[in-house]
């Protein structure tokens, strides 16, 4: 019996590696933003900031 892993890829396999790595990297940069959001959503100072830019828009958008 001949292991996958101990005989060389073959270019379909190479490109089948090459775009679940992609797939891999784009799903860890979405987990990465998502968890910068998450850390400013639950930031004080980024809540607070947040606050006073509304009420700037909102006073704005009345004025």
């Amino acid at each position: 019996m001949s292991s996958e892993f101990g005989a060389e890829p073959n270019q379909a396999q190479l490109a089948d590696m090459q775009a679940a790595l992609f797939s891999l990297r784009d799903g860890l940069m979405n987990l990465r933003m998502s968890l910068m959001e998450l850390a400013c959503a639950t930031d004080e100072d980024m809540q607070r900031q947040a606050q006073i830019e509304s009420e700037k828009l909102l006073a704005r958008l009345r004025g």
